[in-house]
């Protein structure tokens, strides 16, 4: 007899926002990072609305189907970017709404309307549905892999979304055209002043709490913006690590940073001054 599979978790701290309609995907085109073109059922990726300074006001997971876009968002912040949609709509023939019945879930296999979360691929599956297991959050997965989260790493206007590797993760469309905040965060990109990452970080003991300062010698090359077990984020500046004559520490341990090839490349794009 064939046993039901397993449901899965339930992401806590996560709400939904849906915005549905012929119009849905244009109006969020406009206003948000992420390039919602060729986003089908089965696909994820993350995005972000941007302050017009180009720092993130809110981030998020993209599901969609047909003309539906479904928004996984942090609860704190799920009200407020229901607001700055609404506002934005104008005359757009989209329906906004704030779904409190439905639940962001997750698994480390598929389950029926899950997708890869881009982030973590192979690892996690991400949806959304009425059902889910028991809660259960992400920050081990997230933080061991480096991978900051809003809310934990980072608040409201904080970060830019290369700070925080939106980018790297496929949330922002650099060839999609205009979107809140674009300018800048365009700006960062042709000029090559990308310059802060966020990084991972293992200790040998028990890592240092977000906050600790991480040195390269005398100089602060950056900070732990969360850390669980020998596990940390680390908001770094890939300039000073990359001229680092001593070995990274925090508190007192010594910090093995890893730094993926495409953030180098990225350095290695900024004028020399």
């Amino acid at each position: 007899m064939n046993q039901p599979a397993p449901l899965p978790f339930i992401l806590p701290g996560r709400q939904i926002v849906s915005v549905a309609g012929p119009d849905a995907r244009d109006l969020l085109q406009r206003l948000v990072t992420v390039d919602l073109v060729g986003l089908e059922p089965g696909d994820c990726r993350p995005g972000a609305l941007l302050t017009p300074q180009g720092k993130i006001l809110v981030d998020f997971l993209v599901l969609a189907d047909g003309d539906t876009v479904w928004l996984d968002v942090p609860a704190s912040a799920a009200e407020g970017l229901l607001k700055r949609l609404t506002l934005f709509k104008l005359r757009a023939r989209a329906e906004i709404v704030l779904n409190t019945d439905l639940l962001a879930l997750w698994s480390t296999t598929p389950f029926p309307g899950a997708a890869q979360d881009p982030r973590l691929p192979g690892r996690i599956w991400r949806g959304i549905g009425e059902a889910g297991s028991e809660p259960r959050a992400l920050d081990r997965f997230e933080i061991e892999a480096g991978i900051p989260a809003f809310g934990r790493d980072y608040g409201e206007a904080e970060v830019f979304p290369t700070d925080v590797n939106l980018d790297a993760f496929g949330g922002v469309g650099w060839k999609k055209g205009c979107f809140i905040g674009q300018e800048v965060v365009s700006r960062m990109k042709r000029r090559g002043t990308i310059r802060k990452r966020s990084l991972p970080a293992v200790f040998a003991a028990e890592a240092p709490p977000p906050g600790t300062a991480v040195m390269a010698g005398t100089v602060t090359v950056g900070a732990i913006s969360s850390s669980l077990g020998h596990h940390a984020v680390i908001l770094a500046r890939l300039d000073r690590l990359k001229a680092a004559e001593h070995y990274c520490e925090a508190d007192g341990q010594e910090a093995n940073i890893v730094v993926p090839d495409e953030f180098w490349a990225d350095l290695e794009a900024a004028p020399k001054v």
